[in-house]
């Protein structure tokens, strides 16, 4: 099976200008020669601290920001050669539900608006037909008939964001984008959010990239996970792979810093000395070399790259060769 999404390459560079002139002195590293495949039906979690890259990313495959260099491929039709026009097809089949469910949504539109701008734009209905449609979204992400006329500051945020959801199903796209859907909600509304799109993703075939700093969701809702930093994907695999075997040090401090629900489970945590590097001045070598506590003298010299070190399993780091060079 192809993947639906292949991304290859792709860099996202924000310019940093100064002087008199305003010339261009330098460059923000956002998303640094990233690579990454995702299977039809599949949902990849990608998971790595604030200022790693991870939303960036997002917009940059669905190209609400314009990738610096890089390809990505969907459904094998590379949309970085896609003109404005022809993006618009493509947007049928790829949307994003935003972090923040308030400010996603206008809040001069009621909810009847909101859901039925893309099928207007996009002329998929018209008439009474459109008013169904919407109805028959929100019912499906668990809201009332009542509800299609109030505006978004009458709703709680767990609802602003089934709307939020209701909109980006509306076309019937092929991937969704999920930026951190659960993370501006309480712990309840949580559980039934998670829910609610693992019951959209059997019921409308989707394909999920799940944007999420959390973990514990991350396992819940995802098959393949993606560890970020710094702009650079350093681990791919499984996610049971990723809790039972992880084998990059930073997948290893983050799973060590996860809460741990039984009490007589001692887990010993690996505390990470410093912050995230910069991503404008990129250090030499590996980017995770400062705050790794098993660094050697060859990682503050060589980058490593993303191998395959066997069972679908991938790293980035030098203490872990690829299949072949075992």
């Amino acid at each position: 099976m192809d993947p639906l999404l292949d991304v290859r390459h792709l860099k996202k560079y924000f310019p940093i200008r100064g002087g008199l002139w305003q010339r261009h002195v330098n460059d923000v590293h956002a998303v640094d020669d990233v690579d990454l495949a995702i299977m039809p039906g599949e949902s990849f979690g990608l998971v790595g601290e604030s200022g790693s890259g991870k939303t960036t990313l997002g917009k940059t495959i669905l190209r609400l920001s314009e990738p610096t260099s890089g390809e990505i491929f969907f459904e094998g039709r590379d949309i970085c050669k896609a003109t404005h026009d022809e993006m618009q097809g493509y947007r049928v089949d790829m949307q994003m539900v935003f972090q923040d469910p308030y400010s996603s949504l206008n809040p001069r539109m009621k909810v009847k608006d909101i859901v039925s701008e893309s099928l207007l734009i996009h002329k998929r209905t018209k008439g009474r037909e459109t008013l169904e449609r919407v109805r028959e979204l929100i019912n499906l992400v668990g809201l009332m008939d009542d509800h299609l006329h109030r505006f978004p500051h009458e709703f709680s945020g767990g609802q602003r964001q089934r709307i939020g959801i209701a909109r980006a199903i509306a076309l019937h796209p092929r991937l969704l984008v999920l930026d951190e859907p659960t993370s501006a909600l309480d712990v309840s509304v949580q559980a039934q959010v998670l829910n609610l799109l693992l019951d959209l993703q059997k019921k409308l075939d989707l394909t999920y990239l799940f944007i999420s700093h959390d973990l514990g969701v991350i396992r819940y809702v995802c098959n393949r996970v993606g560890l970020m930093y710094l702009g650079r994907i350093v681990e791919i695999a499984p996610v049971e792979k990723i809790f039972d075997e992880p084998k990059h040090p930073y997948t290893l401090a983050l799973l060590s810093a996860m809460p741990e629900a039984d009490p007589d489970h001692k887990v010993q945590e690996i505390v990470l000395e410093g912050e995230i590097g910069s991503p404008i001045n990129i250090p030499r070598g590996c980017r995770f070399a400062s705050r790794c506590p098993a660094q050697f003298g060859r990682c503050h010299v060589e980058d490593p790259p993303l191998v395959d070190t066997g069972d679908k399993h991938m790293v980035a780091c030098h203490l872990h060769p690829a299949k072949d060079a075992t």
